[in-house]
């Protein structure tokens, strides 16, 4: 596939998000690959912070509800 053609499905494909988590991550992952390493240490300890609080409110997976998720990876 030419690089044109990938352009035009990831468009495609961003088209039929709808899932806002989803979209602040590709936000993200665009700023950091657009930035300066100085934004990009800001961006993960931004990222260490709000994984600390969501850690801190009881949002995580025990070792074995991970292990279990990971299984499922790459099958559709």
């Amino acid at each position: 596939m030419d690089i044109q053609a990938e352009i035009n499905w990831i468009h495609q494909e961003v088209d039929k998000v709808k899932d806002p988590s989803f979209v602040e991550k590709l936000k993200r992952l665009f700023i950091s690959i657009n930035s300066s390493s100085e934004t990009s240490d800001i961006d993960y300890n931004i990222d260490i912070e709000k994984a600390l609080e969501s850690i801190k409110n009881g949002h995580f997976y025990s070792e074995n509800e991970a292990i279990e998720i990971s299984k499922k990876w790459g099958r559709k």
